[in-house]
């Protein structure tokens, strides 16, 4: 059929107004959906155009289906989804194919229909517009050029899915549409790079690869980006409800455990959503605005997607300037240690203190440690911090010593990451040695969440402390997992009740069933118990009725600066602690 060919049937109203959109052919089928008609046109907004190598190549689909040319769908994913569509007479705007043009190249088109009826109301096919979007649509396949993909995932890297996203993006703010981008983070990645080592971890990245792809096919578009770090770019998406069902699948598919070699291997992931154009304008944009998105899911640990809002954005460019002021402070050493007693019940007595880091900045005043001991462990300035903290607390230990005061152990908070640092044992020795302080005046913290992850070194380096005279305690006891194991398995001094549980236990009936449970055990296996964030007497009463051998909260003290702490040691007392609780 030649592109003069006469139309037979005059367009329908919705075809007309197809044909105001700038199109390339005009075509039609007959009931059973095959090409009766294919010609070139020139719309009112393209007269002058001329038609391309694809609208040449048209005329040679007369008597066929579109399922039955040659060519790929792009979107939707699957000729059977088109099929239905057009089976159930529905109109389509953005059917998109990748096909051969009539001089042999890679071509892309888009084709629009309505389903068009006779005098009687019976169905009597399609028409519809093609246009060739070649130029606005990512041709290259990168499974042909290898540099261009990561080659433990297959997936696109990072520089082909920028380049892809780009005009993907391009194409959609041409066309009116929307996209979406998802953020994917493995959970906990840097511990599993510890755990497991690298060997292990790439299969694990493998397979997460493999299960993503299985969720988000094309036309979306599937790379890592970082690390543990995967990114997608869902297109010409439908609304929010559509992603979050993707995201969700994709979320999901990750949790089965994945056998390498002997291992088996769970692992989780968060994933964060921002939308084009809404939330960001260009590909950066949009990739901070997904970075946020995740951030946001991370934090949340519920394994639900987050949804980026300007909130998240003003969240980030905060955190962002406190890791900023942060590291200029950890430059500068713009710090102190505050010191808060660790008292005996009943007595009251002074048996060690907390020393406790603190921040005042001088653009963004007191900073909680809450908020930037975080920030200190994801930019890697947390061993630094913690080194200062300790040689600070030994040289205080050896001023204090130098004046004739023999005070009760010194308790520093450590890290997991410090944990996990090969070379954090010798520096505490060293630092010991060096202000001529003894193991068994020094005590370290760690808490649940710190050892959740704990290795055979973690253990090691806990025997090599415990060796050197140093005793440890678990904090935050019943915050974090495998409590029992930890208990068991490593060599704790004490434990120290999570203050939510203090209060908790007073008025709800199992939690004070789990406290008791707790403080037994402990006692059982040669640890004494702290109960944390005693701030009141009645609490205090109750947490020694329960056994807990001593306790650390503001109703004896707040933390306090050095030469305060010093003049309640000399003054023989402790803020609140004449009101200590009766003898059992």
């Amino acid at each position: 059929m030649s592109d003069a060919q006469a139309v037979p049937h005059p367009p329908a109203g919705d075809v007309r107004a197809l044909l105001d959109v700038a199109g390339d052919w005009y075509w039609e089928t007959d009931a059973e959906l095959r090409l009766t008609v294919v010609r070139a046109c020139r719309t009112a907004a393209e007269r002058a155009a001329a038609p391309g190598a694809l609208a040449r190549a048209a005329p040679q689909w007369i008597g066929k289906c579109e399922w039955e040319i040659p060519g790929t769908p792009l979107q939707p994913a699957s000729w059977t989804q088109q099929r239905r569509r057009m089976a159930a007479r529905r109109p389509f705007r953005k059917l998109i194919v990748r096909r051969t043009d009539a001089d042999g190249q890679p071509a892309v088109a888009l084709l629009c229909g309505t389903p068009l009826v006779d005098a009687n109301g019976s169905f009597t096919g399609y028409a519809g517009i093609g246009r060739d979007i070649t130029a606005h649509y990512p041709l290259e396949d990168p499974s042909h050029n290898p540099q261009r993909i990561d080659p433990l995932t297959g997936l696109l890297g990072r520089e082909t899915f920028d380049e892809r996203a780009q005009q993907v993006l391009a194409n959609a703010y041409a066309l009116g549409g929307q996209c979406a981008l998802v953020g994917v983070g493995v959970d906990r990645f840097d511990m599993l790079n510890r755990v497991y080592g690298r060997r292990v971890v790439d299969g694990v990245l493998a397979a997460v690869a493999d299960r993503l792809r299985a969720v988000i096919r094309p036309p979306h578009l599937l790379a890592r980006r970082g690390a543990g770090e995967f990114v997608a770019l869902l297109i010409d998406i439908a609304g929010v409800e559509p992603v979050l069902a993707i995201v969700q699948e994709a979320v999901a598919a990750v949790l089965p455990p994945e056998r390498i070699g002997p291992l088996e291997v769970s692992v989780r992931a968060s994933a964060g959503v921002a939308f084009f154009p809404k939330d960001g304008g260009d590909l950066a944009e949009l990739l901070g605005a997904g970075d946020a998105a995740l951030f946001r899911a991370r934090e949340s640990a519920d394994g639900v997607p987050a949804l980026f809002t300007p909130e998240l954005a003003r969240r980030a460019e905060l955190r962002a300037r406190l890791e900023q002021r942060l590291r200029k402070a950890d430059q500068a050493r713009d710090f102190r240690i505050f010191y808060q007693p660790l008292v005996s019940l009943p007595e009251g007595r002074l048996v060690g203190a907390e020393a406790l880091l603190r921040w005042h900045d001088a653009e963004l005043g007191q900073i909680s440690p809450a908020e930037f001991i975080p920030i200190a462990e994801e930019s890697g300035l947390i061993s630094g911090l913690g080194d200062w903290v300790l040689r600070e607390s030994c040289r205080q230990r050896q001023l204090w010593r130098q004046i004739g005061l023999d005070l009760p152990p010194i308790a520093i908070n450590v890290s997991g990451v410090q944990m996990r640092d090969r070379g954090f044992v010798d520096r505490v020795l060293a630092t010991l040695d060096e202000f001529d302080v003894s193991g068994d005046e020094l005590e370290i913290e760690i808490t649940e969440t710190g050892l959740m992850d704990c290795s055979n070194f973690s253990r090691e380096s806990l025997q090599r402390l415990r060796a050197a005279g140093i005793k440890a305690a678990l904090d935050d006891f019943g915050v974090g997992y495998s409590s029992l194991a930890h208990l068991r398995d490593l060599p704790m001094h004490r434990l120290k009740i999570d203050r939510s549980f203090t209060v908790e236990c007073m008025r709800d009936a199992r939690t004070l069933t789990i406290v008791k449970a707790v403080i037994d055990m402990a006692h059982n296996l040669g640890l004494t118990v702290t109960a944390e964030g005693i701030e009141t007497e009645e609490q205090c009463a109750w947490m020694h009725q329960l056994g807990c051998d001593s306790a650390q909260g503001y109703f004896f003290a707040r933390p306090m600066a050095a030469e305060d702490f010093l003049q309640q040691f000399l003054d023989g007392r402790v803020d609140g602690a004449r009101a200590a609780a009766p003898s059992r």
